[in-house]
């Protein structure tokens, strides 16, 4: 595997932004030496991560969401962060809400997901291990 440089990058709460950080993250999965496939499942985590960053971590499109691309134990990890506060969302058993299964999601792709809400923002971290 290639040295992989730790690399971060800042958007303003905006959804019109949402690709700037896919593309983000497509850059430091084929600089980490994941194939299509594995950048696309990459890409779709991040999508998800930002968009819920954007639209329920921030208050409005001037709050800033950071990610941060690194390597870890020989994984790819990425963090988005958001200056909100998590609400866990209490579902009926049985219910399937139109939204609120990005984490469901993410978790199907990613190897890892840790959602860690906090008084001064949201973190959420995911990983990718090489096969």
């Amino acid at each position: 595997m290639v040295t992989f440089e730790p690399r971060i990058h800042s958007i303003s709460a905006d959804v019109g932004r949402v690709k700037e950080a896919r593309d983000f993250a497509d850059h430091a999965a084929a600089d980490f030496g994941f194939d299509e496939e594995i950048r696309y499942e990459v890409k779709l985590a991040m999508s998800e991560a930002v968009t819920n960053a954007i639209q329920h971590g921030s208050a409005s499109s001037d709050d800033e969401v950071r990610i941060l691309a690194l390597e870890e134990s020989g994984a790819l990890v990425f963090e988005v962060v958001d200056t909100g506060r998590f609400r866990p969302r209490v579902r009926r058993r049985g219910e399937l809400p139109e939204s609120g299964r990005g984490l469901d999601f993410m978790r199907r792709l990613m190897d890892e997901v840790d959602l860690r809400p906090s008084a001064g923002g949201t973190l959420l971290r995911f990983v990718k291990r090489p096969a």
